[in-house]
């Protein structure tokens, strides 16, 4: 009996043993996501020849909004991921995901990244994973670093701002006066940009200093913005919802940055935004004003028109019949009492959208607002990236995702609904809804910071649901009705006409505005179905707008009284997702005059490319666990697309 004992009881201490060892291991592995040192792989500095520019200008594609273990709700779901590991996956390499431990890797690198983790948790998140600091055994440090999902609504409720009241230091993690999480931030900041020094390979892969201004509202919503720096001059830290409101960051970076430091700013889900960030007032609840206007002009130079959280490019009864804006919807369209500015917050009830949270009628609205402000506050380019919060920049693949917010989404019975998370469930997201997210895509000289961010700047961009379809526009009155079957049409139409992005001068002999637009299809995704143009105007006091489809694949022409291309045939086999092999085509372009056009009525011009249908991840998923637990009401299929920047036409002498 005694050996018997003694048996037991050394296996007993040999199990703790075992325990405190992989503990102590665990706790290791989580102090060291916050590592301060290089990563040996990918980091050396390149030895390659630069490729020669292209004075015509190249596509390049990226992703301008991705998360690491540098972010506090990433960290808090999981993620392994530092800012260099991001950089290694976008370069190619291979990544575990947390949760599933699924191996994932792009099937093609990503030309350009940037890492931009949460400016409000990175001071707290080096607080509570400081042994030395005052905060480490804090109840809600022990919490962040148990991964207890709850943790996520607490840091979220502390930079909410409402009214006149921005985002708040939390005490456990921060101390009275903030000052720990700030002197963590500048660490973890000046640390990103070590990364991102490292991973820079001018010509093969550009890295941008980047982060995320993130104020919340209530009930999950936000009134974020990406901040992308040109170089390497940045200010010394960054500025986050606890320090000020959206107006307050760009004055900041009007004052903090000049010179040589150089950075736009790009708002991001106004979707979430419940009328806010895109409405009738400051983020403070107070009127607009053409200062703080002017201000969003100078730095809002994109907006992010896709993401893992849905389009925000238009709405079904938004103001537009587009059967095409159906496309991906995150939330429904607000009730006419829902849609009610409430006095005080300027915003509307949550989680549902009006017309200030969709970028097409905002695009209008910019239309109106330039006779009153006398500039257009919302000319905006468009582009699309994923907010991954795995360190997986560019992970899109609808055909092979495996969700982008660590153990939330890691499971196909997450991701269908069957099993929410606190998380999705406070951010209102139902099974099924989110999507693998976009890419930007820019037209740039070579693939460098400057060139690549000068794309940026000018608007020479476009965003696609997530597959690297090239798509390009550009606008003129001289351009020869042929112009898109010649060799020589893009070094034509950017010497007689002006790209994506831009302003088109006023016509003085009224002939009619015409374009040359053009897409090229991605290889390792279905064939292109049509090219559109999306037009929108001002027509008195009121805003107006049209599609017209302007190249169809397979021979189709567009219909002359509807402006659509008939259905090419296209179909998918929800048993396998195979698709039609004879349908689409590898490239569609045309040279189009706009029919319609009006030389005293103010518009613009935005070409959408519709590649052929393809199995949605949510399908795949349902045919993944064996049993047919799609929800009833998402849609089994996907058309992929790209939307470009547009062109912005006004009159001399408006009416």
């Amino acid at each position: 009996m005694k050996k018997i004992f003694k048996r037991v009881a050394w296996s007993f201490l040999a199990l703790l043993v075992v325990l405190a060892i992989a503990a102590a291991v665990t706790l290791a592995v989580l102090e060291n996501r916050l590592q301060k040192s290089a990563d040996p792989a990918f980091s050396q500095s390149s030895t390659r020849a630069r490729p020669a520019a292209n004075p015509l200008r190249n596509a390049y594609f990226g992703d301008l909004h991705v998360h690491t273990a540098y972010s506090m709700d990433a960290s808090i779901f999981d993620s392994r991921n530092s800012p260099r590991k991001a950089y290694e996956f976008a370069k190619g390499a291979e990544t575990e995901l947390p949760g599933s431990g699924a191996k994932q890797m792009l099937a093609a690198p990503l030309d350009f990244a940037a890492v931009t983790d949460h400016a409000e948790g990175m001071g707290s998140l080096n607080a509570c994973y400081d042994r030395q600091g005052g905060t480490y055994w804090n109840v809600n440090c022990i919490a962040v670093r148990h991964k207890v999902l709850l943790m996520f609504i607490i840091q979220n409720r502390d930079k909410v701002q409402s009214g006149q009241a921005i985002g708040k230091f939390n005490k456990g993690m921060c101390g009275n006066d903030g000052l720990a999480c700030k002197a963590g931030a500048e660490s973890v900041w000046q640390d990103t940009q070590a990364a991102a020094r490292e991973h820079y390979e001018p010509g093969y892969f550009t890295t941008f200093n980047a982060y995320e201004y993130s104020p919340g509202l209530a009930r999950g919503g936000q009134l974020h913005r990406n901040v992308i720096f040109r170089g390497d001059k940045v200010p010394f830290n960054v500025f986050s919802a606890l320090d000020g409101f959206a107006e307050d960051l760009l004055r900041w970076l009007d004052v903090q940055c000049k010179g040589d430091c150089k950075a736009l700013t790009i708002p991001h889900n106004p979707n979430f935004s419940w009328g806010l960030m895109f409405g009738d007032n400051n983020t403070d609840g107070t009127p607009l004003t053409q200062d703080n206007l002017a201000l969003r002009a100078r730095f809002d130079k994109l907006v992010e028109v896709f993401q893992v959280k849905g389009s925000s490019e238009c709405a079904a009864g938004l103001g537009t019949t587009d059967e095409q804006c159906n496309f991906e919807n995150m939330f429904p369209v607000c009730s006419a009492e829902d849609a009610k500015i409430a006095s005080g917050t300027g915003q509307h009830a949550a989680q549902c959208v009006d017309p200030n949270d969709v970028v097409r009628n905002v695009l209008k609205r910019g239309l109106q607002d330039e006779k009153k402000w006398g500039f257009n506050p919302y000319k905006f380019g468009l582009i699309a990236a994923t907010d991954n919060h795995n360190g997986a920049p560019g992970d899109t693949q609808e055909n092979a995702w495996n969700g982008h917010s660590g153990i939330n989404d890691a499971t196909p019975e997450q991701r269908l609904g069957a099993n929410r998370s606190i998380v999705a469930r406070f951010l209102g997201i139902k099974g099924g809804t989110i999507n693998p997210g976009g890419l930007t895509g820019v037209w740039a000289e070579e693939n460098t910071r400057e060139s690549i961010w000068d794309a940026l700047h000018r608007k020479e961009t476009f965003g696609t649901s997530g597959t690297r379809v090239r798509a390009r526009m550009f606008a003129g009155y001289d351009f020869p009705s042929d112009l898109h079957k010649r060799a020589d049409a893009v070094k034509v139409a950017y010497a007689t006409g002006v790209p994506m992005g831009s302003d088109v001068p006023a016509s003085d002999s009224g002939k009619a505005l015409s374009f040359l637009v053009m897409a090229t299809r991605d290889a390792n995704s279905a064939p292109l179905q049509r090219l559109q143009v999306v037009k929108g105007w001002v027509d008195g006091t009121e805003t107006k707008e049209q599609v017209y489809d302007v190249a169809c694949s397979d021979g189709l022409k567009p219909d002359a009284k509807t402006h659509r291309c008939a259905d090419n045939g296209a179909r998918v086999n929800l048993n396998d997702c195979s698709i039609s092999a004879d349908k689409g085509a590898a490239e569609l372009s045309a040279t189009w005059r706009d029919p319609d056009f009006k030389p005293m009525q103010s518009a613009f011009y935005y070409v959408r490319v519709l590649e052929n249908p393809v199995c949605r991840y949510s399908q795949r998923d349902a045919l993944k666990i064996g049993v047919d637990k799609h929800p009833a009401d998402k849609p089994r299929t996907i058309q992929e697309r790209a939307w470009t920047s547009p062109v912005w036409y006004a009159p001399k002498n408006p009416a």
